[in-house]
């Protein structure tokens, strides 16, 4: 199978995720990414209230009550700016022991694989999918990095940086999102994290289709990351039927 018929299995797969979602009595997991991306937004716009008071009666700093306004509000803006650029991986991040379980809830429902409650191993799958999440934040870094540091190619590296630089990244980052959801039941199957870098290499049609459409929400401004948390439990789901189905 070519990476773009891959491309194209796994993207077919989501649609199918979700009807399975709806119909196997799973789609109360769906408020969960709702639950804690409101939590995490009114926690975040909280604390920065609580900073910017903080600093201003620790230093002594006699802001004008329309200074203090505008700069709180200043401050909340970049909040969700960087959210929206980076809350993909806070989303994964946060997300990780809930996602592990819905995608062993999906294999349970697929083929009758019964896995205990063991919270040693919960803790160990919430590690695992931080750690991976940390990995592939800074490699989607490194990458673009590179990326851009094309530009210093004669000729073409303008070309490439103007016009390439857009679509490489999109895809980059649909290929390490799409890692995240498909190490879940990686993990399940005992392979290491190298072992499953390595997996991914070699199914990198899969990776890229099962975290295109979470990366291009993470596009839309302002709901873009509310969606995208709400998507992320579709992508694992249909991450894992995959896996179990082709038994890759």
């Amino acid at each position: 199978m070519s990476p773009l018929q891959s491309i194209l299995k796994s993207l077919a797969m989501q649609g199918r995720a979700f009807g399975f979602i709806i119909t196997k009595g799973l789609a109360w997991t769906l408020l969960m990414p709702i639950l804690v991306f409101v939590t995490f937004g009114i926690a975040g716009l909280w604390s920065i209230g609580e900073v910017f008071q903080y600093v201003e009666e620790t230093f002594g700093a006699d802001f004008s009550p329309m200074l203090f306004s505008v700069g709180l509000f200043a401050l909340r803006i970049m909040f969700f700016v960087i959210f929206g650029i980076w809350g993909g991986y806070i989303v994964v991040i946060i997300m990780s022991p809930f996602m592990a379980y819905v995608s062993e809830k999906t294999e349970q429902i697929l083929n009758g694989n019964e896995y205990p409650f063991d919270l040693v191993q919960i803790i160990k799958d919430a590690l695992r999918g931080i750690l991976l999440a940390i990995r592939n934040f800074f490699m989607e870094i490194l990458i673009s990095i590179l990326v851009l540091l094309s530009v210093a190619v004669p000729v073409v590296g303008p070309v490439i940086v103007m016009i390439g630089t857009p679509v490489i990244l999109f895809f980059v980052s649909a290929y390490f999102y799409g890692f995240s959801f498909i190490d879940y039941t990686n993990e399940r199957r005992k392979l290491s994290i190298n072992e499953s870098v390595n997996f991914v290499k070699n199914h990198k049609g899969m990776a890229v289709g099962h975290g295109v459409i979470f990366s291009l929400l993470m596009y839309i401004p302002i709901i873009g990351s509310f969606l995208s948390a709400i998507f992320a439990i579709v992508s694992t789901v249909a991450a894992t039927i995959e896996m179990v189905e082709n038994k890759e």
